[in-house]
């Protein structure tokens, strides 16, 4: 998916998903938020176990989220250096294309009997894009446009027009078509650095959750053995209390920090059309977010451990 929002209002998005998408980050959001302050379901199933604290090492690996999301940046990250590279060999093709001239004052003037040589030359600019723009290998399952769609949603509705049913191949549209194909390279390269700073976001977090996991994996309050929570003492359950506690409070710090990381990196929201770059990124996976997703999870198992000690504590 590399479609880069146009400056001028041209959406090379698509008009529906954005909208539904954009509609529905907010209750994700609020989602999550609500998940990190309440207790989750599965509460009489955690009820048996004495050390519980298998339950993030399990069914909550990293894996489960990241290599998705990691997969999806480096596509975008390969589509997108892929079309810098097609846009400026458009741009070098296109330059080396003659304009007829009027001889008497140098000035890109078309006289009636240079019709044909400047409309073949703007078959020349036709043939490039093709060879160009339009052959990239992810093309047709992202694009699949015809030549006056994309170049319009690319080079301005003008160029475009000029390009595709005009006559005259001028030095003013040999110069706007150069100009507007660099500026289409100059949006994917400033698009890059947005999922560049994601990526390197991706992968401190995963660091960050991984060693809380190893926390909570590690932590546990009395023998090796799977002893329920009767076995224990009050002082050993307070004291297990505490020790979740601790654990959901990283959590939720983890939590609080993305979701700051989310709302404050609005720069680059023009570019791409969509509220949050994430939408964007991760619009095919299952979860547009996937850290306050993985994250959420073991909130929500963590509160319902939580709530099954404070109960063995109460019934005491």
């Amino acid at each position: 998916m590399t479609r880069v929002f146009r400056p001028e209002g041209v959406d090379r998005l698509r008009a529906i998903g954005p909208a539904i998408r954009g509609v529905a980050v907010l209750g994700v959001l609020a989602v999550a938020a609500l998940a990190v302050t309440n207790s989750g379901p599965g509460i009489e199933r955690l009820a048996g176990g004495g050390r519980g604290m298998d339950l993030v090492a399990s069914s909550l690996a990293i894996g489960s989220y990241f290599p998705a999301a990691t997969r999806a940046v480096e596509r975008e990250r390969e589509q997108l250096q892929r079309e810098c590279e097609a846009f400026d060999r458009f741009a070098s093709a296109v330059k080396s294309i003659t304009v007829q001239t009027d001889s008497r004052d140098g000035v890109s003037t078309v006289l009636v009997g240079n019709a044909t040589a400047t409309g073949s030359n703007l078959q020349d600019v036709r043939d490039a894009y093709r060879s160009t723009v339009m052959d990239v290998d992810h093309y047709e399952s992202e694009y699949g446009e015809e030549l006056y769609e994309n170049m319009t949603l690319e080079l301005t509705e003008n160029v475009a027009s000029a390009v595709a049913d005009g006559y005259q191949f001028t030095q003013p549209l040999k110069q706007a078509v150069i100009q507007q194909s660099r500026l289409a390279k100059s949006r994917r390269e400033s698009l890059l650095d947005a999922i560049d700073a994601e990526r390197d976001a991706l992968e401190r977090n995963r660091d960050q959750l991984r060693e809380i996991d190893e926390t909570v994996a590690d932590d546990s309050i009395g023998p090796e053995d799977d002893s329920p929570l009767s076995a224990y003492s009050l002082t050993e359950l307070f004291e297990y209390e505490r020790r979740l506690q601790r654990c959901l409070s990283r959590y939720e710090q983890l939590h609080r920090d993305r979701q700051h990381e989310i709302h404050s990196n609005d720069a680059y929201r023009s570019k791409t059309g969509y509220p949050f770059l994430q939408l964007y990124l991760y619009e095919s996976l299952e979860d547009d977010f996937p850290l306050l997703a993985a994250v959420t999870e073991r909130c929500e198992r963590l509160r319902a451990r939580q709530e099954t000690v404070r109960r063995a504590i109460t019934y005491r």
